[in-house]
């Protein structure tokens, strides 16, 4: 059950983090800097999580299996892409509107790992919501965002 107390923790930081972030980005603050900010104060304190938690170097010794390293190095790169674009959606319309089609995220994830790992987390409740989001991003697209 603590997972879904992280989830929901989750979605309520990202919702105020994109709220303010759309005040910071509409004051004209760039998305690259904004981004940059980001990473510049989480590293450290990722980093001595790790060190702390003693996974730093079972981490490294993981990803040594170059299988392994070049499936975190695609996560890590579709992160950092989803974040930039994010940022820019955000600061050409408003979190809102951004945040509502960002939210069609799971019907990727649930391609996503069908074509590259031939796996499929559905039950019929997870479809009827997948269902659910695509129909109310067609319902956002056809208001005219």
């Amino acid at each position: 059950m603590s997972w879904f107390f992280f989830a929901l923790g989750t979605a309520i930081c990202w919702g105020m983090g994109y709220a303010l972030s759309e005040k910071t980005l509409h004051a004209g603050v760039s998305s690259s800097f904004f981004l940059s900010g980001i990473y510049v104060l989480s590293l450290p304190f990722y980093f001595l999580l790790t060190w702390k938690d003693n996974t730093f170097r079972t981490s490294l010794e993981i990803l040594s299996d170059k299988h392994t390293l070049f499936i975190t190095l695609g996560a890590i790169a579709a992160y950092f892409f989803g974040n930039l674009f994010i940022m820019n959606a955000i600061s050409l319309k408003n979190a809102t509107h951004a945040n509502m089609i960002e939210i069609t995220y799971p019907l990727f994830t649930v391609l996503f790992t069908y074509l590259l790992f031939r796996q499929i987390h559905l039950d019929w409740i997870s479809a009827l919501g997948g269902i659910m989001i695509i129909c109310g991003t067609m319902l956002i697209i056809y208001k005219g965002i």
